[in-house]
C-alpha cells in the first residue's frame, strides 16, 4: 500500500512538470517579463485562425518585456506592427485582433487558414 500512495504522489508531484508549453492558455503578450523563445518564429493568426504572416521581429521595452512583434503579411509582403497588448500567445502561435486598423485590412484579402 505504501508503494501505490508513492507512486500516486509522484505521478501528481511531476504532472506539471510534464505540460508542455503548447498546452499553455492564451495570454497577452506584453503579460511575460521577457520574450518567450517561441515568439521569435512564430505564425500571427486572426480570432478564425487565418494566418496572417510569420514574426520578423519582437521589440521589447526596457526592462525585456514584449513592447510590439513585426511581422510580414503572407498575402501583401508588407511588415505590419502590433502593440503585444494586442496580441495573445498559446506556446505555439500568436492571435491579433482584429479591431486593429491594420489587421482589418489585411483580414479583407483573401488569406489561407492554419489547417492548410
Amino acid at each position: 500500500m505504501r508503494v501505490l500512495s508513492f507512486i500516486i504522489f509522484g505521478a501528481l508531484v511531476l504532472a506539471p512538470a510534464l505540460t508542455r508549453a503548447e498546452d499553455m492558455a492564451p495570454a497577452a503578450l506584453n503579460s511575460f517579463s521577457s520574450v518567450p523563445a517561441a515568439v521569435t518564429s512564430a505564425q500571427v493568426l486572426d480570432q478564425n485562425g487565418h494566418v496572417l504572416g510569420k514574426v520578423e521581429r519582437v521589440q521589447a521595452d526596457q526592462n525585456g518585456t514584449p513592447a510590439a512583434i513585426s511581422f510580414r503579411a503572407a498575402n501583401t509582403g508588407q511588415t505590419v506592427v502590433v502593440a503585444a497588448a494586442a496580441v495573445s500567445f498559446d506556446g505555439r502561435v500568436l492571435i491579433t485582433s482584429s479591431d486593429q486598423p491594420q489587421i482589418a485590412e489585411l483580414i479583407k484579402a483573401p488569406t489561407r487558414t492554419a489547417s492548410k
